[in-house]
Formats: structure tokens, sequence, C-alpha cells
């Protein structure tokens, strides 16, 4: 971002792109409305666009709400997000009328970057006032786009997240992207946990009494700051592909990945049917600064159909963007890239209705507030409620944490859920919440798992989607080496900090679970 920034004609190049693309009718597939739609909308904001351009009711809302935030498979996640990138990024060139230009990357995982973007925080763009800034968007934490504060050292560096050594999940061994299956999948990919979902909320906020734009899905990609924040996630892929030692690991077999269910349109507007292969070899065919070194299982790829060209296409390795040159995918001839490595063994799928054991801890609604010793909080517990390690329980007798009993493992195969149920919030809490099961009094030292907050801010108003109320998390490697009983501890962890690294103070909002218990998949 710093070299990007630093370039006034790229600078100007991306606001002039931007702010012609919001000058569009919102039904126009090139416009920023159209664009951001894709990921998600919801029904008010359809409504609110609808009166300004009745063109509206004549597109086909089959492009829309695509982000696969919706209960399909968790690995889907870094994927998709990889083509969306993609194709916005075509549309932005054209509407730029440059042909390099690029999505530029906030990496906040270096704390030089650990800042709010300063391209995108002004309102305005001169003195008087009349120049609006087309990255600016008016819904989001003042504090951090102030400058007052910076994404905190646990969630810039995700050290988590880049260690893992498989993009799929592994039995035990939570994966960089996530699992294959849908409804049924376990917890979010690493990636998409920290500092992915992180960052979200932490930009978003809470603005009026609502949670700010990127804090919920359904309005995330319409602030412009959602682009450099995904193309970072994008670079942390491609980064941790590049590391020693890291493989796909035992994954769903080649038939997952040529699944061609994905749909977008060109700058164009002519249709691409995508697959999940095509999408993963977006950066993998061409001569990039980060190239993906593992290949797909299943052989060679071909790359989707190219449309008629916008504009000359610069050759690989030529643009501006992403602080780094963004390949022209779809656009120009690619090279098949062999598979150099034995496809990953297939995994056998559980089934799909897991036997689940009935190991509720409590069914007395827990809430989760983000306190930390010695910080002081906005407003006061509510009545009959007292503060215990980050959680409030009854203080009639209930326990501060909930135990559970060790289950039966009968199969040697058999798999351990931690499942949180019934959770609900009024605004997303200004901290994010880490997942601890200790066994047998001992304190683990690692969570489980991130309570996945931002994947629960779409609870209407979205065409029917729904995201389930409860989460679960892989803690067969726990179960199987301790001994129980088992304390499921909630903790809270900042999202931002003061510049000296302190903790701000917090707001009060919290986080309700009705309900933990243990589910056994065999």
């Amino acid at each position: 971002m710093p070299a990007f920034a630093a370039d006034p004609k790229k600078v100007a190049s991306l606001r002039k792109g931007i702010g012609a693309m919001k000058a569009l009718k919102p039904s126009d597939h090139r416009s920023y409305f159209f664009q951001a739609a894709v990921h998600a909308y919801s029904d008010t904001q359809f409504k609110v666009e609808l009166s300004g351009d009745p063109g509206l009711k004549k597109v086909d809302k089959k492009y829309w709400n695509q982000c696969p935030h919706f209960g399909q498979s968790s690995a889907d996640f870094v994927i998709w997000h990889r083509a969306y990138l993609h194709f916005f990024e075509r549309t932005l060139r054209v509407m730029a009328q440059d042909d390099t230009l690029a999505l530029p990357y906030w990496d906040y995982t270096r704390p030089e970057q650990r800042t709010f973007p300063e391209i995108y925080a002004p309102e305005f763009l001169d003195n008087d006032k009349k120049v609006k800034n087309p990255l600016f968007h008016p819904n989001r934490e003042k504090a951090f786009v102030k400058g007052l504060l910076e994404v905190s050292d646990l969630v810039g560096k995700a050290e988590k997240t880049m260690a893992s050594a498989t993009f799929f999940h592994q039995t035990g061994a939570p994966g960089l992207g996530g699992d294959d299956l849908d409804e049924d999948h376990t917890q979010v990919g690493l990636l998409e946990q920290r500092p992915h979902n992180d960052i979200h909320l932490a930009v978003g906020g809470v603005i009026n009494s609502a949670n700010g734009a990127m804090a919920e899905i359904t309005t995330a990609a319409f602030d412009p700051v959602f682009w450099a924040h995904h193309a970072n996630i994008d670079r942390m892929w491609q980064e941790w592909a590049n590391a020693p030692g890291k493989s796909w690991g035992t994954g769903p077999g080649s038939e997952w990945f040529d699944d061609r269910r994905w749909l977008f349109l060109n700058a164009d507007g002519t249709e691409v049917r995508l697959s999940r292969r095509e999408a993963v070899m977006m950066l993998a065919a061409y001569d990039v600064d980060y190239p993906n070194q593992l290949t797909v299982p299943g052989g060679e790829v071909s790359p989707p159909p190219p449309p008629p060209p916008a504009a000359s296409t610069p050759a690989p390795g030529a643009g501006a963007g992403r602080d780094m040159a963004m390949p022209p995918m779809v656009g120009a001839a690619a090279p098949p890239v062999a598979t150099t490595s034995a496809p990953p063994p297939k995994r056998a799928a559980p089934p799909r209705r897991p036997t689940e054991r009935e190991l509720i801890a409590d069914n007395t609604p827990m809430i989760v507030t983000p306190h930390n010793s010695g910080r002081r909080l906005f407003g006061d517990p509510p009545p009959g409620l007292a503060h215990s390690n980050g959680i409030q329980q009854s203080t009639g007798g209930a326990p501060a944490k909930p135990v559970l009993k060790a289950p039966e493992l009968a199969d040697p195969n058999a798999k351990v859920l931690l499942e949180l149920a019934d959770i609900s919030f009024t605004l997303v809490p200004s901290s994010g919440f880490a997942v601890y099961l200790d066994s047998a009094g001992k304190p683990a030292s690692e969570p489980v798992g991130l309570i996945d907050i931002f994947g629960l801010t779409h609870k209407a108003g979205m065409n029917g989607m729904r995201m389930k109320s409860a989460q679960r998390f892989d803690v067969t490697g726990i179960v199987r080496k301790g001994t129980g009983p088992y304390t499921v501890r909630i903790e809270a962890y900042d999202l931002l900090v003061m510049k000296d690294g302190t903790a701000p103070r917090s707001r009060a909002d919290g986080v309700q679970i009705g309900a933990v218990r243990f589910v056994v998949i065999s």
C-alpha cells in the first residue's frame, strides 16, 4: 500500500475507476452497486436503489449474493474471493480507462501498515470540501480512521494462520482454507478467522447504533477498502503457499475442483462459468510476484473463455497492481500448468447427519463480553450477572464456565467437535473472542478457534439466506489426549489497540451463547 499510495498516478486512476463505477445506474453491471451486490446485498439496499433506478427490476439476481458465507464449503472462501477480485478489477480497469490499473493491497501483517490506509480516509480531497473522495465510506470505526487506533499485533501477524501446514482441515488440525463439506463443515478456515474476520469488524465498528459497513456481510463490499483488505488476504494465501512444507493435505479430489458452480460477468457483460480449479490457478499460470506453488489435483488447467479485449492487454508482470502486477488472467492465452505432485488422498465423506451425543453443558444463556482484567467497560453488566474471565453467568449458583464430560469414543476414527449453539448479539462487539477447551483443570495454551462474529451478521434481509447460529470446532486431538472433564473457556482479545500497544476502552456489547456441547461424528 505505501508504494501504491506514494504514486499519484496510481491513486488517481483508482479513484477515477471507483468514481466512474459509482456514477453509473445500479442496474448497469459495471456499476459499483452491482459489483458490490455480487458479494452480498440486503433487501433494504435494493429498495433504496430501486427508487432511483427502476431498471433494477429487470436485473437477474442470480449474479448477486454469491459470497460463500452461507453454509457452502468453508474452503470456497479464499478461492471464490480470488475470482471475485479478478473480475472486479477487470471492470475497474475499463472504467478507469487504464489497462495497467490493479488493486492495491493493505498489508497489515507489517507493523508500519497497521493504521487505516490514508487514501481511503478523507471524505473530501480539497480544502473547500467540494471534491469528494470516491474511496471514502461514512460508516467506519472513526477512531481507527482518524489514526487514534491501529490493528493489534495479534490480529496483524496471524501467526497460527500462517503456521498451518495444510490448506484443507485435517482431523484435529484446522487448515488455512477450510474444508470441502457444505452444511456439515466444522469451523471456517484459519485465514478466514484471522485476519479476515477480525479486520472486517475492526474497520466496521458500530456507527450510530448500527454495525458499520465492513462489519456486515450485506454491506462490506460497498466500502471501497474492502478490495484492499481482500487483495491482502489473497496475497497472504500466496505467501503461505510459497513457504516450505505447505500442502493441500487430505483433500476432496479432482471432481471437487472441477465443479463449475460459479458465475461471473466480464466487464463487457459476457457470462463466465468458473470452476474452483480455474479460480485457484488465476495466479499460478502467470509470471507474477507471488506465484502459487501449489498445484491443483487433476492435471492441466484451461483459463475461462476470453472476452473481447476492452483495451490492449498488458504483458504478464507489466501492471501496476497489488503494489505489483495483477495478471490479465482471462484476456490472455495461458500456458497449461502441469501437476507436479500427486493428487492429495481423497477424504472419505462423513455421514451427512452425524451421530450426536447429548452432552450439553448448560442451557442457561451465557453472555460473553469484551472484558479484560483491569479494563474499564462502557456501561454496566446486566442485573444479576457478574464478570468471570470474559464470561458473564447468573450469580444464582450456575458455574462460571461450562463443563463437559468426556465423550465415549469407541470408533478410533471418530471426530469430536465442540459446538457453541444459539449464538446471538445486538451489535458487533469491539473485541474478538477466542474459544479454549481446558482439560482436567489445566488451561489450554492455544484456542481451538475464534467465534465467527462476521459470519453471524446477516440474520435477515438477504432473500432468505441465513447463517446457522451454531459454530463447531474440531477438538479431536484434545479429547483423545485428555481425560476430562473439559471446561469451555472464552477469552476476549483486542482487534484494535492504541499506538503504544495498550488496549482502548471497549464497548460492553456482548455475545450470547445458548448452549455448549460435544458432537461426535463417527
